[in-house]
C-alpha cells in the first residue's frame, strides 16, 4: 500500500501521537503540585543532558549554527521548544488533559492553512476529506456524542493558552522545513533546546521569586524525567524524522491521533470512563488520518 519508507514514517508519526499523547495526562497530573514553568524548565534539561554524549562529537557543526544561523536557531527554538512548552503548561494547569489532548486537532488544519498562504500549495481533495472527517470525530468526542453540548462549550483563559501553545506548534511544523541539514537531528534538538532553555529559564527564577523554590517527590521527579525522555525527546527527534519523509502536512496530519491517545491513557492511568461515542471518534480520527495518506506527495526539499 505505502513504500517502505513512507510506511516507516507513518508508523513513527502513530508512535509520535501516542507520546505526546501520555504528556497531556502525565503533564497534567504533576502541574497539581509542580509550578508550570519549572516543570517546563526541567523537562528540557533532562532532554538536552540525555542528548550530550549523542552530540559531543558535532560540537562544531552546533557552534556553526549558533554563530551563523542563530536567528534561525532562536526562532525554532521559541516556537517548538521550551517557551512552547512553557505556554501550554501555563494554560494546562486551569483546563484538562483531555481538553489539551483533544484541542491537537487544530493543528493538522493550521498547518494546512499555514502552507496554502505561505507556500501556496493547495490543499487536496483527499486531504480535505480527510481533515473533515478526523475534525467531525474530534467534535464527537468533544460533545460526547451529542454535538448539542457544542453550543454550551466555554473557552477559559487557560483554554486561550493551550489553545496558543498549539498554533505556534503548527507553525513550528512548516519551519521544520528550514532546520540546518548540516545538524544531525539530535544536534539540533540539542541547540534549539539549549536556546529554548535560555529565553525561559529568567521567567522560572521569577516564578521561584514569587512562588518560592520547589520542592520535588521521588514520584514527581520520576514523572518529569518519563516527560523530559519520551514525550520530549524521543518524540521530537521521530517527529522530525517524520516531517523530513512526508512533509509538514502529513506528519501534522498525525496530530489527529493524538486526543484518542490522550483519552485512552485518562481512563487507563486516572480511571476516567471510556463511553462508546470515544470510539466512534477514534474511528473517524483514524480513518481521516489514512485518507489524508493514502495519495503520499513527494517528500517536501528541506532547506
Amino acid at each position: 500500500m505505502f513504500p517502505p519508507s513512507r510506511l516507516t514514517a507513518y508508523v513513527v508519526l502513530v508512535v509520535t501521537s501516542a507520546m505526546w499523547g501520555s504528556n497531556a495526562v502525565v503533564a497534567r497530573d504533576l502541574l497539581d503540585t509542580m509550578p508550570p514553568i519549572t516543570l517546563a524548565v526541567f523537562r528540557w534539561v533532562v532532554a538536552t543532558a540525555a542528548l550530550i554524549p549523542f552530540v559531543w562529537h558535532e560540537r562544531a557543526p552546533i557552534y556553526r549554527a549558533l554563530r551563523t544561523q542563530w536567528p534561525l536557531m532562536l526562532l525554532l527554538a521559541a516556537v517548538g521548544f521550551a517557551p512552547n512548552t512553557m505556554i501550554s503548561y501555563l494554560g494546562l494547569q486551569g483546563t484538562t488533559a483531555i481538553f489539551l489532548g483533544l484541542m491537537n486537532s487544530i493543528v493538522p488544519v493550521m498547518v494546512v492553512l499555514i502552507m496554502a498562504v505561505w507556500k501556496r500549495r493547495r490543499p487536496r481533495w483527499l486531504e480535505n476529506v480527510g481533515l473533515a472527517l478526523s475534525f467531525i470525530g474530534v467534535l464527537t468526542v468533544l460533545a460526547h456524542g451529542e454535538f448539542r453540548h457544542l453550543l454550551a462549550l466555554r473557552m477559559s483563559g487557560y483554554d486561550f493558552l493551550v489553545l496558543l501553545g498549539l498554533v505556534i506548534w503548527a507553525l513550528y511544523t512548516v519551519l521544520l522545513l528550514y532546520r540546518p541539514r548540516y545538524l544531525s537531528l539530535p544536534a539540533f534538538v540539542f541547540t534549539a533546546g539549549l536556546l529554548g532553555l535560555a529565553l525561559i529559564v529568567p521567567m522560572m527564577i521569577g516564578e521561584w521569586w514569587v512562588k518560592g523554590v520547589p520542592t520535588f517527590t521521588a514520584r514527581e521527579a520520576a514523572l518529569a524525567t518519563y516527560i523530559g525522555l519520551v514525550p520530549t525527546l524521543a518524540a521530537m527527534l521521530l517527529f522530525s524524522y517524520g516531517v523530513a519523509q512526508v512533509g509538514p502536512v502529513q506528519a501534522g496530519i498525525f496530530t489527529h491521533l493524538v486526543p484518542l491517545f490522550a483519552v485512552l491513557f485518562a481512563t487507563l492511568f486516572i480511571h476516567e470512563s471510556l463511553y462508546l461515542y470515544h470510539g466512534i471518534g477514534f474511528v473517524l480520527v483514524a480513518g481521516g488520518a489514512i485518507l489524508c495518506c493514502l495519495k503520499p506527495e513527494q517528500a517536501p526539499r528541506m532547506h
